[in-house]
């Protein structure tokens, strides 16, 4: 009690001087090379929806939980968009008090890359315009100044959720700051979400669309070097006052023939501590699972959509590469793009290892278990159905390896994030999840891909990734010209020559660029 009161006079000591900062803060990248939520995440559900369905018995919910007077209070807190505000309820589970004159370096990190994320929801929220719960029933919301708020937020659209943004990425940061309190800095940062909810000024839909956008805005930070150099600055700031480090993965000191872990399962956060259990058959969001079980077999007679589902329902970085190909625009694979596959082999492994123990925990039966029916892929049911259905561990590979090619290629990311979106909702068509498994697997993706960037290993070839993207893809990157086809197949016999697209090319004869040996040839007549 003692702690929460100082909190809550460090925040409004600060509150002044920190509103007259918000327009001074330049992002660490400008809106316009952001990814754009309308293209990488789906619109929000249309009346007749089974997700709006969701959103009702979500409404309700939150009504309810307005009964519990401990948790009505803190939705009330987590309603102020203040930033001081916001971060100060981040300092209990990340163990020092968030403000601008105590932890300066871990401050200017958290507002500058909150305005930076802040940026993507505009353009949705205006594009959209959702009517918010509240105005929709004509209802109440519960804030501090319900009605001031009301008339503000009334003019502004649902979907996404801002406040969710801002704190999701909130936690994802301080998670990268502090890994060893991940998962109660990551439940509070969940906390905050559903608060928007139980105070009726967002929909669920809106809330689980803003957490995915939070992990899209954390991924495109991630290409700032400025941001790099900051979130140093901060670790060392936290590690100097609490005196707690960031220490090096056990994995590092194992050898396997495979492919190379970051972090052991161990170190990995546990998605049990932050994450809801998946629903029991009397919870209501089960009806939402079985309502997308049946979306999921009439979308069976698309025939595209289905072959997808099927090609989606294979496991491993091999299948992925070929997958993401179109949408990285380079052809990946372990012999055209190396340093990419190994960093993408190794990455994916890591964030996969994050779902193994909640698996086997809840061990939860598959839809194609529970209905007794046949899936989409019937060959696999027998290894499915020793394996449990949540998380979806498709999901998280499908998700992460969207979040790291994003990385590599941020020109890319709204594709990309399209696809790695619809990696998951082929595990609903399939028949082989339900939709509660598909959603917590991208959540779990999200938290396991931002665990990877402790790691120093990882961060060596991720820049042996970029390095080769860029010498790939760069067309100023020519590192020899040839007059002639002899002489160009005279250097390059020896290995595979591909066009700029990755694809091999078995006859150079004709005039244009090429690739061998991971370099550029320009072949002239």
């Amino acid at each position: 009690m003692k702690r929460m009161i100082v909190l809550a006079v460090a925040a409004a000591v600060a509150t002044v001087h920190v509103e007259a900062l918000y327009a001074e803060v330049t992002p660490y990248i400008d809106a316009a090379d952001m990814p754009n939520l309308i293209k990488c995440l789906p619109a929000p559900p249309d009346t007749l929806s089974p997700d709006f369905n969701y959103d009702l018995t979500q409404y309700i919910w939150g009504k309810q939980q307005r009964n519990d007077p401990e948790r009505a209070a803190i939705a009330r807190r987590d309603a102020v968009s203040k930033y001081i505000n916001v971060l100060a309820e981040f300092s209990i589970p990340f163990g020092l008090t968030i403000t601008p004159t105590e932890t300066p370096e871990i401050w200017k990190l958290l507002e500058t890359s909150l305005v930076t994320v802040n940026q993507m929801s505009k353009a949705a929220k205006n594009y959209y315009d959702r009517p918010r719960p509240f105005v929709r029933f004509h209802e109440h919301m519960l804030t501090y100044q319900a009605e001031e708020d009301e008339e503000k937020q009334a003019l502004e659209g649902s979907y996404p959720s801002g406040h969710t943004l801002r704190s999701w990425t909130a936690a994802l940061l301080l998670s990268e700051i502090a890994p060893s309190r991940a998962d109660t800095i990551l439940a509070r940062g969940y906390m905050c979400g559903e608060s928007r909810v139980i105070v009726g000024a967002h929909w669920q839909t809106d809330v689980d669309a803003s957490r995915l956008g939070a992990v899209i805005g954390y991924m495109r930070l991630q290409t700032s070097e400025a941001f790099r150099q900051q979130m140093k600055k901060a670790q060392q700031e936290y590690a100097q006052k609490t005196g707690v480090e960031i220490k090096p993965s056990a994995s590092d000191n194992i050898v396997r023939d495979s492919c190379d872990y970051y972090y052991t399962r161990s170190e990995m956060p546990d998605m049990r501590k932050f994450l809801p259990a998946p629903p029991d058959t009397m919870d209501l969001k089960f009806t939402r699972d079985v309502m997308y079980y049946y979306w999921g077999k009439t979308m069976r007679h698309n025939t595209e959509r289905a072959e997808m589902a099927r090609r989606d329902a294979e496991y491993g970085i091999d299948y992925i590469c070929p997958e993401f190909s179109d949408a990285f625009g380079l052809q990946l694979s372990k012999e055209g793009t190396p340093e990419i596959y190994k960093l993408m082999l190794d990455a994916t492994s890591t964030i996969d290892s994050i779902c193994y123990e909640p698996k086997k925990f809840y061990m939860r039966k598959r839809p194609f278990m529970r209905m007794q029916e046949t899936s989409l892929t019937p060959g696999d049911e027998a290894a499915l159905s020793k394996n449990g259905s949540y998380p979806s561990g498709h999901t998280i590979l499908g998700w992460g390896s969207a979040l790291l090619l994003s990385e590599l290629n941020p020109a890319k990311a709204d594709t990309l994030i399209a696809r790695g979106y619809q990696y998951g909702e082929s595990r609903l068509i399939v028949g082989a999840h339900w939709r509660s498994d598909v959603d917590a697997g991208r959540l779990a993706a999200s938290v396991a891909y931002a665990r990877l960037h402790n790691s120093a290993r990882f961060q060596e070839q991720l820049k042996k990734a970029k390095e080769e993207f860029r010498r790939l893809t760069d067309p100023t990157a020519i590192r020899q010209i040839k007059n002639n086809n002899s002489e160009f197949t005279t250097d390059a016999s020896r290995a595979a020559v591909y066009d700029l697209q990755g694809r091999r090319v078995d006859d150079t004869a004709r005039p244009g660029i090429y690739i061998s040996n991971q370099e550029k040839y320009v072949v002239r007549q």
